[in-house]
């Protein structure tokens, strides 16, 4: 809780102090900081703390997640990074504009915006450490190997697994047919505030960042629907020049 809140103080000062100054690699850091908070505190072991304080605190975080990404008025298409040179824990990139090009060497293990105005086209944020990494590990702790280049099915039975096994899930389906990934995902308390900023949930995101991973190729989601009950999704795997 202590580490928590300084992480949360600091990083506002870092922010505060790069937006002031025009420093970018302060705007940066400080938003790093803000989701290394969210990361520590969103998943923390019911045993440890009642259901109702952890919700109590992390309200106001996941509110406020979701303000930063609602003000930068991102329009694209959340994409699935799989782990490789240039990132070694992968990541989430959400292009600025509806037509992007992704540019996997303009990524680094420091990057967060990626504002070059000589290529429009590639401009967004890249969520790194991705939301849902912490989860991964422990899939893929819990089957005691990596699933890299896994078969989607495999991957997805280990996924709903460990998910039921934690209790971070009621249901959750997945059908591949015709080069593309429909998954639905029965809502709860953890996954249905984040509406559609679903990639700040560690919970999601943590089934596309594996799914990413098994099939060693960029994922994104093309479509996103949601009812009373549960959210819809349509994912396949990136190819350049169709977005």
């Amino acid at each position: 809780m202590i580490l928590g809140s300084f992480t949360v103080l600091l990083s506002t000062f870092i922010l505060y102090y790069g937006i002031t100054n025009s420093i970018i690699s302060f705007i940066n850091l400080g938003i790093a900081g803000f989701f290394i908070f969210i990361i520590l505190n969103t998943l923390i072991p019911q045993k440890m703390i009642d259901y109702s304080v952890h919700e109590a605190l992390n309200a106001s975080n996941n509110e406020f997640l979701k303000k930063i990404f609602e003000n930068l008025n991102l329009c694209g298409k959340p994409i699935y990074l799989p782990p490789y040179e240039n990132l070694e824990n992968g990541g989430i990139f959400i292009p600025s504009s509806k037509k992007f090009t992704l540019n996997l060497s303009a990524f680094t293990e420091n990057s967060i915006f990626l504002a070059n105005k000589n290529a429009s086209s590639e401009m967004g944020v890249l969520i790194n450490p991705p939301l849902g990494l912490g989860l991964l590990k422990k899939f893929e702790e819990n089957l005691g190997e990596s699933i890299l280049k896994m078969d989607t099915n495999t991957a997805f039975s280990v996924i709903q697994s460990a998910l039921s096994s934690m209790d971070l899930l009621s249901d959750i389906d997945l059908e591949e047919k015709n080069g593309k990934i429909s998954v639905k995902i029965y809502k709860n308390k953890e996954i249905e505030v984040f509406e559609e900023f679903y990639y700040l949930s560690p919970i999601i995101s943590s089934i596309f960042l594996a799914l990413s991973k098994s099939m060693n190729v960029p994922v994104i989601i093309e479509e996103f629907l949601e009812s009373d009950e549960y959210m819809e999704f349509t994912a396949a795997k990136y190819k350049l020049g169709e977005y």
